[in-house]
């Protein structure tokens, strides 16, 4: 079984793709070989980004009412979650936000606005109006989720100074409406390439923990590969009370890491982010997401649920003899 492993890990190592059937090989490892999983992803990740790591941060510039029906979201009006509601925040609050980022040592500050997408101009104009006020006054890149992408508003995001989307797949197609039915995989799928083609760079992943299979996963992680997204965020599922998902479980962090390890191996050069959920998914064990292949992570407070304290994962990343990278701040 090791040598199976390595052979799959040499592969990697020299960015050969690898078989879904030796993805969904690695992906039933169990027992003391985990380890030796752990062991070649971090291989892979020190081949492709030595001892850097980068981080980033949120804002939630728009909250609550969405009226889609993600089954694991605070947000989503159809549930009652007890969430603080608010319109699009003022374009101070949010470089404010960028100001912390970056002396926090954050390359980049995500916006985030609930809803199925920016249907009203106005707010529109706000987020664009924040962008550009981030990109004068800041040295971190501006980032953003704003749900469905037109072309024109992918343009006038890019004209303002947008560097990244990040729009989440979530799971895999066919998974894909057992957590959602007011919108379709296909529709974010079309987002992702309606970003690209206006020349966004693509932060696109997926949330664990949710009922999905391993299948599901390995499908998901070949479809983000197929679709050349620049960052994959891995999120974990945090349930939240009022949700239909809200008494599940979450993920044992073996389980976790393992699916770190799967990503890194089938995405051997791309920033891997772990992001949502790692506090309950991966408890004590939060250090050894580098371990298992993750290059990249978010730091500070999600959207709706609180994240570990700025100085304690900063901390962490320097005992590890992890160095923050700053390759994505930019000049003023």
């Amino acid at each position: 079984m090791n040598d199976k492993i390595k052979k799959i890990a040499n592969q990697s190592l020299q960015n050969e793709a690898i078989s879904r059937e030796d993805a969904l090989h690695l992906m039933q490892i169990d027992g003391d070989e985990i380890y030796t999983l752990f062991y070649w992803a971090n291989q892979i990740r020190l081949r492709y980004f030595d001892h850097s790591v980068k981080v980033c941060s949120i804002v939630s510039a728009k909250q609550g009412r969405c009226t889609e029906d993600c089954r694991f979201c605070s947000q989503s009006a159809h549930y009652h979650t007890g969430i603080e509601e608010f319109p699009v925040i003022d374009t101070n609050k949010i470089v404010g936000v960028a100001n912390c980022a970056e002396k926090t040592g954050s390359s980049s500050l995500g916006i985030v606005t609930s809803g199925y997408s920016i249907s009203n101009p106005e707010d529109l104009d706000k987020i664009c109006k924040s962008i550009k006020a981030i990109v004068e006054n800041t040295h971190i890149q501006p980032h953003g989720s704003f749900g469905m992408l037109t072309k024109e508003m992918a343009k006038a995001l890019v004209k303002c100074g947008l560097k990244r989307l990040n729009h989440n797949l979530e799971t895999s197609e066919r998974f894909f409406p057992n957590i959602c039915s007011t919108h379709s995989f296909v529709d974010r799928v079309n987002t992702i390439r309606i970003a690209k083609e206006a020349g966004l760079e693509v932060c696109s992943g997926a949330i664990f923990g949710i009922g999905e299979g391993v299948e599901d996963r390995i499908d998901l992680a070949f479809t983000l590969k197929n679709l050349s997204v620049d960052v994959i965020p891995l999120n974990f599922l945090h349930p939240i009370s009022g949700t239909p998902l809200g008494n599940c479980t979450p993920l044992m962090p073996m389980e976790a890491l393992k699916i770190i390890s799967i990503f890194r191996f089938v995405l051997p050069d791309k920033e891997i982010k772990i992001a949502g959920g790692r506090e309950s998914s991966l408890r004590d064990l939060q250090s050894w997401m580098f371990y298992a292949g993750a290059n990249s992570t978010m730091i500070g407070n999600y959207l709706t649920t609180k994240g570990r304290k700025v100085e304690e994962d900063l901390q962490m990343i320097k005992d590890l003899k992890l160095e923050v990278s700053d390759e994505n701040r930019s000049s003023v």
